[in-house]
């Protein structure tokens, strides 16, 4: 049975800290390489990042100097610390000041809303290094703690930010990494006093010591513990609005939804409400744990007409965030196709097509096609509508036909 040792804790976590150029040029490739992935979008590409790099020795340094009240240690290993913060920053800086690519991807946007999962992410997994390096054969342990508690990411984001002067980068990634790094510390430290407990040793830990740890711990937690609260009430408000659509508006396609502050906006696609069914629907709220919310719903359809003005309105929105394509749009080939068939077969009977997604009630995408038919085309209406319907099943496009009447488009 492989044995735990304090002494093995003390050789591994010392032949972390000795400074070599060899191993800063290590971390500035790892840097380059993993903000190559964060630019790209590529997952893999990070994760190889985070398993070349030499960020977690002196982070484990730290923890482990708190834990033995050592203070040449804990120097040696916040000096090199920040030699290595400053040397990450750099680099990422460098990189995204003259990369071509300026627009923020998911991999980013995900490193800038740290959250008290992150913390739990950290402090575990940095429990679960200490223990690792305290064996003889740590195995996959330590490769798997820097994946899971990715210190590279948030690192190379605050790069991002300070080349991009985006303040809201560099607050948000850098408060993440400071989460990753200060409990993976306290993890090491944690266990570093276990071990020592538990081999019999004497613990020179002043109370004082143990009490500004706690504080900081806390203060770092609250910030975090804030935006896990909003994460997890974000998904319930989520999750009964869901219900709340797939009960009371059974017979509408949701073209968009969304929930700002206390109020729920939905743009909807059907059967034409009137008032008072729509204040019935601001009551069924209250069923659904939604009562403190405002409905505001934006109808595009009048009878099984979609109304020009609304829908108009609706694509200038939609065409900022992405929901919604004009008939200019090149993201769906199928789609174009389509838009263009229907464009050719009837050339005077049409003015324009729209095609977009909507959601039905089940949360499945289909494809909308919006057909706005000029004044010759008025008396083709229902033609059009049934050859547009063929034209979109013969490209295999589950399609929502509406039509734009040319009586209301003179309104």
């Amino acid at each position: 049975m492989q044995q735990i040792s304090t002494n093995t804790l003390n050789i591994n976590v010392k032949k972390g800290l000795n400074f070599t150029w060899s191993t800063q040029a290590i971390l500035f490739c790892a840097i380059i390489i993993a903000c190559i992935g964060l630019n790209v979008d590529s997952a893999p590409v990070v994760i190889g990042a985070m398993l070349i790099s030499p960020l977690m020795a002196p982070i484990v340094g730290i923890g482990y100097g708190l834990g033995n009240s050592d203070p040449k240690l804990l120097s040696k290993a916040t000096q090199l610390f920040l030699i290595q913060v400053i040397i990450g920053v750099t680099g990422a800086t460098i990189y995204f000041f003259i990369s071509p690519l300026n627009t923020a991807g998911s991999q980013l946007l995900a490193r800038t809303e740290p959250t008290l999962f992150d913390v739990l992410v950290a402090f575990f997994g940095g429990f679960a290094g200490v223990i690792s390096s305290a064996k003889k054969d740590g195995g996959n342990v330590v490769p798997g703690v820097a994946i899971a508690t990715a210190l590279m990411p948030p690192l190379c984001t605050v790069g991002y930010g300070i080349s991009h002067l985006d303040l809201s980068f560099i607050l948000g990634a850098g408060y993440l990494f400071l989460i990753n790094a200060f409990f993976i510390a306290l993890a090491t430290a944690v266990g570093t006093i276990f071990f020592r407990v538990r081999s019999g040793e004497r613990l020179n830990v002043s109370l004082r010591q143990e009490v500004l740890i706690v504080i900081i711990s806390i203060i770092v937690v609250i910030p975090s513990s804030i935006s896990a609260y909003n994460i997890v009430h974000q998904s319930f408000v989520d999750t009964q609005l869901s219900q709340f659509i797939n009960e009371k508006l059974s017979n509408q396609y949701i073209a968009k939804q969304t929930v700002n502050d206390k109020t729920i906006s939905i743009s909807v696609i059907g059967q034409r409400l009137n008032t008072k069914q729509i204040n019935e629907l601001q009551q069924s709220l209250k069923d659904y744990h939604l009562g403190n919310y405002q409905l505001s719903l934006t109808q595009l359809t009048k009878g099984n007409y979609i109304t020009p003005r609304e829908f108009q309105d609706y694509m200038k929105q939609s065409n900022t965030n992405g929901n919604m394509d004009n008939v200019n749009s090149n993201n769906n080939e199928s789609l174009a196709n389509v838009q263009n068939d229907i464009i050719k077969q009837y050339p005077k009977q049409i003015n324009n097509v729209f095609v977009g997604q909507v959601q039905d009630k089940a949360n499945h995408t289909t494809s909308l096609i919006a057909i706005e038919v000029s004044n010759q085309g008025g008396r083709k209406v229902d033609q059009i509508e049934k050859s547009a319907a063929k034209i979109a099943n013969d490209n295999n496009i589950n399609a929502v036909v509406r039509m734009i009447r040319p009586t209301e488009n003179s309104n």
